[in-house]
């Protein structure tokens, strides 16, 4: 009997000693990403009687995000302008008959039409590391608009054209360089329906933009 108290004893008072001498793992410690970028903005419009060329505008913002090893994942909020071009009389026979659509003069239809959209862009990116700079983004965004605007006056509701918000997929690449700086460069296609008149027929939004930012952490 004694022995076996000896020996429990024993036990008791070096179980802990011995748990506390094993190696423990290390620390992982996340890196924190948060700064702002500036870019150029290609947009196109696919839809009835919209010019599918791409145009150049511009776009800025802010993002924050954590990494960890080779995987993250990054939230951003940026402003971008787009411009639209409608394809002349086309636009005005196809959507003339719409109730919501005033236009200001027929002579004016005929011809070509630009409408600036400003959007507020969020998209939640997740990023993989490929190369020692190099990494992979994909995911989710949703733009809404903030501001739809007619200069050539074709229509008097510009605004009510359009959906307030839709849904796009993003996939593109960024280099995380040394000084905090960043540079990159992705595509983002169109998910939702952008139209917001009564006739018929998909507007999607494509877009191919090129970024430079600053992390200030």
């Amino acid at each position: 009997m004694k022995k076996f108290l000896r020996s429990l004893i024993t036990i008791t008072v070096l179980t802990p000693a011995i748990a506390f001498a094993q190696p423990k793992p290390p620390i992982v410690i996340p890196n924190i990403d948060f700064g702002v970028k500036a870019g150029a903005n290609f947009a196109q419009l696919n839809g009835k009687s919209w010019d599918n060329g791409y145009k150049a505008n511009f776009l800025g913002g802010f993002f924050i995000g954590v990494r960890i090893k080779k995987v993250g994942v990054q939230a951003e909020a940026f402003f971008s302008q787009t411009r639209y071009t409608t394809t002349g009389k086309k636009f005005y026979d196809i959507y003339h008959n719409d109730p919501n659509i005033s236009f200001n003069t027929i002579k004016d239809s005929s011809a070509e039409s630009r409408f600036n959209v400003g959007y507020l862009n969020i998209p939640v990116l997740f990023q993989f590391n490929v190369l020692p700079m190099l990494w992979v983004q994909a995911g989710p965004q949703y733009s809404g608009v903030v501001t739809v605007n007619n200069p050539d006056e074709l229509v008097q509701n510009a605004r009510g054209l359009f959906k307030s918000g839709s849904f796009s997929g993003v996939v593109g690449l960024e280099a995380k360089l040394p000084m905090n700086f960043l540079i990159g460069a992705r595509y983002i296609f169109g998910l939702s329906n952008s139209n917001n008149t009564s006739i018929s027929g998909a507007w999607q939004q494509n877009l191919i933009q090129a970024h430079i930012g600053y992390s200030f952490l």
